[in-house]
């Protein structure tokens, strides 16, 4: 996943240049087919491949589970996806997400749909569950440390166990990576808190929203239309997560306070 490059850094201190061995991350590009056509090209690490695009699926409302798909196959660098013709056709009429998805404030009634079922969800996770994330995301991005070229994202549960851990170039890919692996390994993703090294935009929300994530955890900030989303579909966003504190903006009752001595 890294590759070695020569560079040429400049020493304040001595305020010389010198030559060095530097390490940066491999981005590859990979083509997804579906049903014989090509559907979208991904820049991303050359990993865990079948978990992005499974997660991608799951979470642009391609598909509402695996039962809706027929056959996925990765072949080099392209994956051939087999989904029900009529189930596809009809999910891109539905979407499509872009940044202007919710220009004008109005939600996409599917997205509606779901959010009201998760109202039933009463889901909770300690402040101490959120800063276990924050220090996994610290302490287990071992590409991110050697190339500062990635973003990372886990999915954790209330006991604070690491459900899924990915990186990549993109925090789109990264997110997409950790939800398809919890779906292939049939893991309740409602049950789970995600966290990311990257901001939480409006697409990341719904991305979230889609596949019944309520919380999300961020180290970088959220945009002010990831919040109003956020408080439209009933997502808990929390921002700027460190070591000694973290900002909730919407849903605060799903953080509880961590009990002293714990």
């Amino acid at each position: 996943m890294l590759i070695e490059h020569e560079a040429l850094r400049f020493n304040r201190t001595n305020c010389i240049f010198e030559r060095i061995k530097s390490l940066t991350v491999t981005e590859e590009i990979i083509d997804v087919y579906v049903n014989g056509d090509l559907y979208a090209t991904f820049h991303c690490l050359p990993s865990q491949i079948k978990e992005l695009v499974v997660g991608h699926l799951l979470t642009e409302g391609i598909i509402g589970d695996l039962k809706d798909l027929i056959e996925l196959k990765v072949t080099g660098k392209s994956v051939y996806v087999e989904l029900p013709e009529k189930a596809f056709l009809d999910s891109i009429r539905r979407r499509r997400l872009i940044t202007t998805f919710f220009g004008n404030s109005v939600i996409k009634p599917d997205l509606l749909e779901k959010a009201s079922k998760l109202g039933f969800n009463k889901v909770r996770f300690s402040a101490e569950t959120v800063f276990k994330a924050v220090e996994a995301l610290n302490s287990i991005s071992p590409i991110y440390k050697a190339s500062k070229g990635s973003h990372g994202a886990l999915l954790i549960d209330e006991y604070c166990n690491i459900m899924s851990f990915a990186e990549d170039v993109s925090r789109h890919n990264a997110i997409d990576k950790v939800i398809g692996d919890a779906a292939l390994r049939d893991i309740d993703l409602t049950k789970l808190l995600l966290a990311s090294t990257g901001r939480l935009t409006s697409e990341i929300v719904v991305k979230a929203s889609r596949v019944g994530i309520q919380v999300l955890v961020s180290l970088a900030a959220p945009t002010s239309l990831g919040i109003k989303i956020a408080g439209n579909l009933g997502l808990t966003i929390i921002g700027f997560a460190g070591e000694r504190y973290f900002h909730i903006y919407t849903f605060p009752e799903r953080i509880r306070e961590t009990e002293k001595g714990k």
